[in-house]
């Protein structure tokens, strides 16, 4: 059986090297959010409170409308990783367990800010094409690629909702519609150092694993986050606006 690997000194050069190189492009992903128009609206002073509302509310639809596709695609994936790495698989159905209600938490923050009792469900284009990746990857690619995806999914979300803690307080937002958002400042930043430990691990006993992390990141980063969030920021603000 294999076993995972606890202490620093066991991981490889390779393996550090690996994850350097995704945190790299998390930052990177990071940086081209805080230049989209939807950051930058969000935090315009000029921007009014009430559309900062609107436009959160609508990210928030957007998690409903895929969470429960990923969380599900993600177990498929664990279920085809190597049946002898036990400690693996556990470690990553418990983190993903904990991650099961989160478009539970979207959804009662959609309500709490104005949005309708019941949230569609039904998937924008750009939330269905999230949900296609990932269970693309679940049923083809090589499940020990999965934590590249997890990786963007966790680091970016505790990156932004880190930068948004200010904001929330700044423009007096209503903190009881925002748990998601400052739940995940603080639990996703305990997540994504676990995943960081997973993928310096899987690298160093599995040296062949990396390539698949890159194209399991690069896939998730074609659809998300942007296209999302900016399918959401037409919805609450520009559609509005016409």
């Amino acid at each position: 059986m294999n076993h995972v690997a606890k202490e620093t000194g066991k991981y490889s050069e390779e393996a550090h090297a690996t994850f350097n190189e995704l945190d790299a492009r998390v930052e990177k992903v990071f940086s081209q959010v805080k230049e989209w128009r939807g950051w930058k609206f969000l935090h315009d002073p000029n921007t009014p409170r009430e559309d900062i509302v609107r436009f959160i509310r609508e990210i928030f639809r957007s998690v409903v409308m895929y969470q429960a596709h990923t969380t599900e695609a993600g177990f498929h994936m664990f279920g085809r990783l190597p049946k002898g790495d036990v400690r693996l698989i556990q470690a990553l159905c418990g983190h993903k367990a904990e991650e099961a209600e989160h478009g539970i938490w979207a959804a009662e923050d959609h309500q709490k800010l104005g949005g309708q009792p019941q949230v569609q469900a039904k998937p924008s284009p750009a939330t269905f094409a999230v949900a296609a990746v990932w269970w693309r990857m679940a049923m083809l690619e090589d499940p020990l690629g999965y934590l590249g995806a997890e990786y963007l999914f966790e680091e970016l979300t505790a990156l932004a909702t880190a930068a948004l803690l200010p904001l929330i307080k700044a423009r007096d937002l209503p903190t009881d519609g925002f748990r998601f958002i400052i739940e995940h400042a603080t639990e996703d930043a305990k997540h994504a150092v676990f995943i960081k430990h997973l993928i310096l691990d899987v690298a160093t006993r599995y040296p062949e694993s990396p390539t698949a992390m890159f194209r399991c990141f690069d896939y998730f980063h074609q659809v998300y986050p942007l296209p999302v969030w900016d399918e959401a920021f037409e919805r609450a603000i520009v559609a509005s606006a016409r």
